[in-house]
């Protein structure tokens, strides 16, 4: 779907400058820098050039299924009625 947004003339020429470079379209520079801008704000540890690999491989759908499973840690408790720590004792071993 196409939408219209207005952008700065600041930004318009600098994603004009840098579509030409990399040769892609003015919208299809604006649409990388915004995926890129996103996934950067998702996944703050992540360093860009690495966001660049995944973007390039088609491996995006790896960040959401490792952030989504979460590690889970369960409690456990330990029996210690009737346990009394002599430190007296401890030191003499």
């Amino acid at each position: 779907m196409a939408v219209s947004v207005k952008l700065s003339d600041e930004t318009v020429e600098a994603a004009r400058q840098q579509a030409q470079v990399f040769q892609r379209t003015l919208g299809g520079q604006v649409d990388y820098w915004a995926k890129i801008g996103r996934l950067a704000e998702l996944h703050p540890g992540l360093t860009f050039d690495y966001l660049q690999k995944l973007m390039r491989e088609n491996r995006l759908q790896h960040l959401t299924t490792t952030q989504t499973a979460k590690k889970q840690f369960n409690a456990i408790k330990l029996k210690t009625r009737g346990y009394r720590f002599d430190r007296e004792e401890a030191n003499a071993r």
